[in-house]
């Protein structure tokens, strides 16, 4: 947390669990789907970007933990007035044969360029793997990059994952995070608009089910004139899935005629889930704008009954209900399989009982 609460509320601090990678461990297999303009490279060990390193970003112990073990490292920029609306594509899948990844990947769109880039990593069914990873983001004066995440792995394992973001002069950043996988997740995104009118939409959607364990920290600075931003969170709880959601806008003093909105909703699908949310504004500056809204409930009866009286069975009401509960962003991905991929994830959640 930015600002501390009440410690018995168990949520100022997050756990992590940081274990390097044997020497011998394969980094997992890769899919790249990288256009011939965009320039695709390995960065170097222990790499430093100007802007990077605030407090507001990845701590200082997984920064550096990333920089000694990571096994697989990409660097993608985008060159000047770049347009393709085809999207760049990273598929990384873990196995009994490469059970461990910790990727480090810095992803630098130019002046003027408009992109996006899918991450996504998956997992062998009933396999015990392990993904540590980190993404940054340099969006350069004018450009546009939309980043969609989406962690898809097996309940046996164990996830840490961080993007951080600088946003330069009227350029913007659109993240949409998935968290559908892994029995033990923690998960952090920090965006810092450092520039004039910059811009940025921070969208998550997460699933827990069975004895999964959701750890997500959300996170907008405000420093540059007349930003705008936006964080928006939606969730389906089920079986003994427990999860907390801290999200923050931030307004530094000087960040005057900004503006930011945070949201979240959760579907409670079962008694025994466990759900935190814990949303922040902190505000260093008199002329600006901010809200912040959160609900949490189960499913309206009445239109579980409404649904059955046309015909509709049980289950198949309640899988309707709960796509609908994430349909608004799983709607702005720009993959139709990756959209199915999620649906599809979520029905087997609600035909499982969250089991």
């Amino acid at each position: 947390m930015p600002v501390h609460t009440w410690n018995r509320l168990g949520v100022n601090t997050a756990e992590l669990v940081l274990n390097a990678p044997e020497a011998e461990t394969s980094a997992g297999e890769a899919g790249l789907i990288v256009p011939d303009q965009v320039r695709l490279a390995p960065i170097l060990e222990k790499t430093k970007l100007d802007g990077f390193g605030a407090d507001c970003f990845v701590s200082a112990e997984m920064g550096a933990f990333i920089d000694a073990h990571a096994n697989r490292r990409h660097f993608i920029q985008i060159p000047k007035n770049y347009r393709n609306p085809e999207p760049i594509v990273l598929e990384l899948r873990l196995s009994a044969q490469n059970p461990v990844l910790m990727d480090d990947i810095v992803i630098e769109s130019q002046e003027s360029s408009e992109t996006t880039v899918i991450i996504k990593y998956s997992s062998e069914p009933g396999t015990v793997t392990e993904h540590c990873g980190r993404t940054r983001l340099i969006i350069r004066p004018g450009a546009k990059l939309r980043l969609v995440k989406a962690q898809l792995l097996d309940s046996g394992t164990a996830n840490t994952d961080a993007v951080e973001g600088l946003v330069e002069e009227n350029a913007r950043a659109d993240v949409i995070l998935a968290e559908l996988g892994a029995l033990r997740s923690s998960s952090s995104c920090n965006l810092l608009l450092a520039g004039t009118s910059s811009a940025a939409s921070l969208d998550a959607l997460y699933l827990g089910d069975g004895e999964r364990s959701l750890d997500m920290s959300y996170r907008i600075e405000h420093r540059g004139k007349k930003t705008v931003s936006g964080i928006r969170a939606k969730g389906i709880l089920l079986g003994h899935s427990r999860k907390v959601l801290r999200d923050t806008l931030d307004f530094i003093s000087g960040s005057s005629g900004s503006k930011g909105r945070e949201e979240e909703s959760v579907l409670l699908l079962s008694p025994e889930t466990r759900n935190i949310s814990v949303p922040l504004l902190l505000c260093g500056e008199d002329d600006v704008e901010g809200e912040h809204a959160a609900s949490s409930g189960r499913l309206d009866e009445k239109i579980l009954f409404y649904l059955m009286s046309r015909g509709i069975d049980e289950l198949e009401a309640r899988k309707l209900l709960a796509q609908a509960a994430l349909s608004a962003i799983v709607e702005n991905i720009p993959d139709i399989n990756l959209q199915e991929e999620i649906l599809e994830a979520v029905n087997r959640s609600v035909a499982q009982g969250g089991r």
